[in-house]
């Protein structure tokens, strides 16, 4: 199906002038990457999209496929193409090269060798939701990373206005947020503060998950209760789980029109690996406390937004700029 057209942006220029490129490894100083791309404004054409999904390779190209809608081929395509070039930035390696496994829970990781010796546990973590695709990578920390867009209260299938409507919605969700969420939640003075606190609880729940890596089989939700100090909308938060805190991870959100961002950054022994794969790609799968401290409270980036083209690898750009023509 043919999408429209997009034009080309001079964000790459900025990138390159960074250092930047989605190839060329060009600094030795460690660096942890915040990406993240509006695929709500992006209207490829069908060159340039079946361009993009050529650079993914034949075994991934029916996974972006298989969604019915335009939407969720953008944002599954846009993910892959996050994914490689996150890899490629940070490690220097190669797209041909860049072979990528998921863990039995669904979590995605690198199980291409690398020899970066300031990212011996280098992971990463992409979420995508409402108009956002968004990533996340870490050096010795586990990164969770969730998107929680702006939600419809739907009620038996007819979207609701109106407090009644609200207290609706949050009963479906009951068993996810623990009795202290649920108070800081519904305390708040109007609809959409109500909203917008439940997306960042929801979205720090999915991001703990994330990082843990077991998926759907953490459950129920209400397990993990989440704390910002005195400050509701704080930009970080902390963790107790099943009543207990886990001072081994820290949680940052930031918001984007209406989305909130979440990156978790975990200890490397909460790692939920059934097959053990990913484990097998940790290099420091117990950090000492002083270096998992120093990670866990180094400044957390905030997000690039990054365009598409941002994505091509260096060698791909003159093609894919020649199918925008």
């Amino acid at each position: 199906f043919f999408f429209g057209s997009s034009g080309v942006c001079p964000v790459r220029d900025r990138l390159l002038l960074m250092g930047t490129s989605s190839e060329d490894r060009t600094s030795g100083e460690p660096f942890c990457l915040r990406w993240v791309v509006d695929t709500a404004q992006w209207m490829p054409s069908k060159p340039e999209f079946d361009f993009l999904l050529d650079l993914l390779g034949a075994d991934e190209a029916p996974q972006v496929r298989r969604f019915k809608f335009e939407a969720d081929q953008k944002r599954a395509l846009v993910s892959r193409l996050l994914q490689r070039a996150a890899i490629s930035r940070v490690l220097g390696i190669p797209w041909a090269d860049i072979i990528i496994k998921r863990t039995k829970g669904q979590k995605p990781f690198l199980a291409t060798p690398h020899s970066v010796p300031w990212a011996p546990n280098f992971n990463y973590n992409v979420s995508h939701e409402g108009s956002y695709v968004a990533l996340a990578t870490e050096n010795l920390c586990i990164a969770g990373m969730d998107v929680a867009a702006p939600s419809e209260i739907r009620v038996k299938g007819k979207i609701q206005t109106g407090p009644e409507s609200i207290e609706t919605w949050f009963d479906s969700f009951h068993g996810v947020m623990t009795d202290v969420e649920w108070k800081r939640i519904r305390g708040q003075v109007s609809e959409d503060l109500k909203l917008g606190t439940f997306r960042r609880h929801w979205s720090l729940k999915e991001a703990f998950v994330k990082a843990r890596g077991d998926g759907l089989a953490f459950e129920p939700l209400h397990r993990a209760e989440f704390h910002f100090g005195e400050d509701t909308w704080a930009p970080e938060a902390t963790v107790k789980l099943d009543g207990v805190a886990l001072p081994g991870w820290k949680f940052f959100l930031e918001e984007m029109n209406d989305h909130w961002l979440t990156v978790a950054r975990a200890p490397p022994q909460s790692v939920i690996d059934q097959n053990g794969d990913f484990l097998k790609t940790l290099k420091e799968r117990n950090p000492t406390q002083g270096e998992l401290e120093k990670a866990l409270s180094a400044p957390n980036p905030k997000f690039s937004i990054m365009e598409v083209r941002d994505l091509v690898p260096s060698y791909k750009v003159d093609e894919y700029d020649a199918c925008m023509l």
